[in-house]
């Protein structure tokens, strides 16, 4: 492999890295019921059970809780790496997936921030992999806010991929998820792409004026990209009137590369997150 290329996802490395975390997290307390049982019933055993059981347990704790205070320091940062150096996030990330143990929260978190990193660089097949593992996991704690992004990058890879039903099974479930305003807006936009792709053209275009003035609250790219799909479903829904309105929009939004692109079918929308700013440009 070239130097230059990034590790490809492992999911057995992943199932590993989990496994090991659990293991030591059991094993501490597994030990300290132990130490308490054996303290409370044999307090014979003198020194053994009063300090240098509790002192190696206290040391295990503490090796634990600075592996992952290390990792939760080192996230905004990979966040802020992903908008300005994504080659410096990949370096990033790889030293902190070499912490170990630690919670299971922030493991996950840090591979959520992978996920963001392939969705970036356009390897959609490993974006959806890593999502896919990730959500397949309990998503507890501070780990639970990067389900709904998940989902959305789950489905525009998925879409990216040519996998219609991987990414009908992801809107379903943004269906049945809480959304901010943002994600409940980057949900319209997967779920018009999908529509299109599988010629639903009259359900794309169902609430058409509601859905150009929600597409008014996107950011210039994706409201252009958006006006160009509902465009697009107007003409094979055959209303020329719509559509020519749609387009006329567009291309007023639309910078001269991306209108390109949307006048060749280009509907990437491109996922962003609120806490980085930073996702795939519509293409």
């Amino acid at each position: 492999m070239h130097e230059d290329t990034p590790r490809p996802f492992d999911p057995a490395a992943f199932d590993a890295k989990l496994a090991s975390d659990s293991a030591i997290r059991s094993m501490l307390i597994v030990g300290a019921v132990i130490a308490g049982v054996v303290a409370f019933l044999m307090p014979g055993l003198g020194v053994v059970s009063t300090v240098v059981a509790p002192v190696i347990l206290l040391g295990l704790w503490l090796w634990l809780t600075a592996s992952t205070a290390r990792v939760g320091r080192a996230l905004p940062l990979v966040s802020g790496q992903l908008a300005s150096d994504p080659a410096q996030a990949e370096a990033t990330i790889e030293e902190v997936l070499r912490y170990r143990p630690v919670m299971r929260w922030a493991r996950l978190l840090t591979y959520h921030r992978l996920a963001a990193l392939r969705h970036l660089q356009r390897r959609f097949a490993e974006t959806a992999a890593i999502c896919l593992c990730l959500l397949n996991q309990p998503l507890k704690g501070p780990a639970a806010q990067a389900r709904p992004y998940l989902l959305l990058m789950l489905a525009e890879a998925q879409l990216e991929t040519g996998n219609l039903p991987g990414a009908y099974h992801a809107l379903a479930h943004l269906q049945q998820t809480r959304l901010g305003l943002a994600e409940s807006l980057q949900r319209l936009a997967l779920q018009t792409r999908y529509e299109l792709a599988v010629g639903a053209y009259g359900s794309a275009l169902y609430r058409s004026r509601a859905k150009v003035e929600l597409a008014e609250l996107m950011p210039p790219a994706h409201c252009a990209t958006m006006h160009a799909m509902l465009a697009t479903a107007a003409h094979h829904a055959d209303q020329p009137k719509l559509a020519g309105w749609l387009w006329e929009r567009t291309r007023l939004l639309a910078e001269p590369d991306l209108l390109k692109q949307l006048e060749q079918g280009g509907f990437g929308v491109g996922i962003v997150e609120p806490d980085t700013g930073i996702g795939t440009e519509p293409a």
